[in-house]
């Protein structure tokens, strides 16, 4: 079976994917998405999303007003 290898560092494995839930979050207080990276270097292989916004009752998203 062949395994992942970090473009950056070279590192090998399946085993250096590691993935963190975002600091931002929803209303109800569950992240937004992951993000998926090497454990060794931090390169960023990609972000996740976790809530999909729906025709109805989806999370919501609140931007504050800027001034």
């Amino acid at each position: 079976m062949s395994e992942p290898k970090c473009p950056d560092c070279g590192v090998v494995g399946i085993d250096h994917l590691t993935a963190r839930d975002s600091s931002e979050k929803s209303k109800d207080g569950k992240p937004w998405f992951n993000v998926v990276f090497c454990d060794e270097c931090g390169h960023v292989y990609g972000v996740l999303a976790k809530h999909i916004f729906g025709p109805r009752g989806g999370p919501q998203l609140v931007v504050k007003e800027r001034g």
